[in-house]
């Protein structure tokens, strides 16, 4: 009986001990390599997000909403200030060009394709963008029945959907002018970029001067992208509300030169005291 006890008692023991050993898992190969550690979205440097290839999801900086532009002065027609007789026919006639050309991007906007999503990573970065022209106006009484060369500089910073510029014209016998505007962007679309610009504007010739609210909605159509190099047309319809209503009219091609240089071709066309004033212009634009 004795020897019977001891036996059961050995073989309890011995079941758990051999259990445990046929359960146990192999141990791993010795050429087994570690996961591969992906880095976080924020450990994603700056130039890999606002320059580098797209990434998925959202990145350093993250992708907003869309928002609604209005357009100035499309739901009425401009305020009821007086026009000078002398001129009045060269103003109207600004005046309904520079309304369509702002209207026209509200349109295209709406049935645009979304922005390739490179473009869509550069609009959340930091963005500092310097445009230096030069060039010559002409005008029947601005400028004396001649032309007057010009020189103009216009600094923007921007992130996400507001930014800011500002502007200096400096002319020989010309018009010369300084403004600053912040503007209200609208998420890029495949072909249109735009937004609301509403700021200040002082124009002064010899000791004439006009100054007053400008507000418009600069835009540009990218007519051909490769990466961040865009081959583009650039369009800024202004109205300066002072003691009159004075529109203007910028246009210029972008022409990429690098991914961050591009040439400036183009011209203007103003008012200034009710008299016509149109120009031509190139430069260099520099965006970082």
């Amino acid at each position: 009986m004795k020897r019977l006890l001891a036996a059961v008692l050995a073989f309890s023991l011995a079941t758990p001990a051999r259990a445990q050993q046929t359960s146990a898992p192999p141990p791993p190969p010795d050429d087994a390599g570690e996961p591969p550690v992906r880095p976080s979205p924020q450990e994603v440097g700056y130039l890999q997000s606002c320059f580098g290839v797209p990434t998925p999801g959202t990145g350093r900086f993250g992708i907003g909403g869309e928002i609604t532009i209005p357009v100035s002065g499309s739901s009425g027609g401009p305020p009821s200030l007086p026009v000078s007789s002398a001129s009045g026919d060269d103003r109207a006639a600004l005046l309904v060009a520079v309304l369509a050309v702002a209207a026209l991007p509200v349109v295209l906007y709406t049935v645009d394709n979304p922005a390739p999503r490179l473009v869509l990573q550069r609009f959340q970065c930091p963005t500092f963008s310097l445009d230096f022209v030069g060039g010559a106006d002409s005008g029947r009484a601005a400028v004396s029945d001649g032309a007057s060369g010009f020189v103009s500089t216009r600094l923007t910073f921007g992130i996400g959907h507001v930014a800011t510029d500002f502007q200096y014209d400096g002319a020989t016998r010309g018009v010369s002018a300084f403004s600053a505007h912040m503007l209200v962007r609208a998420t890029p679309r495949e072909h249109v970029e735009g937004g609301l610009a509403i700021g200040y504007r002082r124009s002064f010739l010899d000791d004439r001067m006009q100054d007053g609210l400008e507000i418009g909605l600069p835009h540009r159509y990218a007519l051909w992208r490769e990466g961040l190099r865009t081959f583009a047309l650039e369009l800024r319809p202004m109205l300066l509300l002072g003691s009159s209503v004075e529109p203007s009219l910028e246009a210029a091609f972008l022409i990429p030169v690098a991914q961050v240089l591009h040439l400036r071709l183009g011209g203007r066309v103003y008012t200034f005291e009710g008299n016509l004033v149109w120009g031509l212009a190139g430069g260099l634009n520099i965006t970082l």
